[in-house]
This record gives structure tokens, C-alpha cells and sequence, in this order.
């Protein structure tokens, strides 16, 4: 289940934020979302990767739709592939990466103010 909330959050949150602030704001926002709902490494990177990939090819997506892939068709002859489709697979690629790389870290930040538990002789 907080998985699920996690990746709400960070697309809900990123999506309200990125139509006035910068591209950068979603690795913010999954910085926060990973401090402030605890969890494992791997479920808050999960979380993260699902969150900011989803958004940013939703939100590519949307607006390849909206130009009638004018910029799409322009920037795939710049690449080594012949469709736009894999131009929106990578955006979603790296929209992946700086979520699950910002959730990871806020994950980690938490991590450093935990106390830790010190194992007594007898247990």
C-alpha cells in the first residue's frame, strides 16, 4: 500500500509543481516523498522509478500528441532509431532514473537519523 501512495504522491506532487518550476523538481519531490514515507531501499527506488517514469512519459506523451509530433519527427533524425516512439521510451527512461535516484536518496537521508539497534550478547 505504500507503494502504491508513494508513486501517487510523486506524480500528483511533480505534475502540480512542474507547470511552475523547472524539470529538476521531480528528483525534489521524490527526495521528500522517499524521507517522509519509510521503507526499504528497493521499494523506495521502485516507487520512485514507477513515479517519475510514468509522468514523463504520460506528460511526453500528451504533448507529442497535442503538436501532432512536429519536435518528435524533427529530434528522432538526430538519433540512430527511426521512430519517435523510442524517443518517448527514453524520456520515460530518464525521468525514471531521477525519480528512483531522488527517492533512494531521500530514503537514505532518513536512514542517516535512525537509531540504531545495538545487539545485546543475548539476543
Amino acid at each position: 500500500m505504500k507503494l502504491i501512495s508513494r508513486i501517487i504522491l510523486i506524480i500528483a506532487i511533480s505534475y502540480l509543481l512542474s507547470l511552475y518550476l523547472p524539470w529538476w523538481i521531480l528528483i525534489v519531490v521524490a527526495f521528500l516523498v522517499g524521507f517522509s514515507i519509510p521503507g526499504h531501499g528497493i521499494n523506495v527506488f521502485i516507487a520512485g522509478f514507477l513515479g517519475g517514469g510514468l509522468l514523463w512519459m504520460s506528460y511526453a506523451w500528451y504533448i507529442d500528441l497535442k503538436t501532432e509530433a512536429i519536435l518528435s519527427n524533427k529530434i528522432v533524425q538526430l538519433f540512430p532509431f527511426q521512430d519517435a516512439i523510442f524517443l518517448l521510451i527514453l524520456t520515460g527512461v530518464i525521468g525514471a532514473l531521477a525519480g528512483a535516484l531522488g527517492a533512494l536518496s531521500g530514503n537514505s537521508f532518513r536512514q542517516l537519523f535512525l537509531k540504531k539497534k545495538t545487539k545485546s550478547f543475548y539476543s
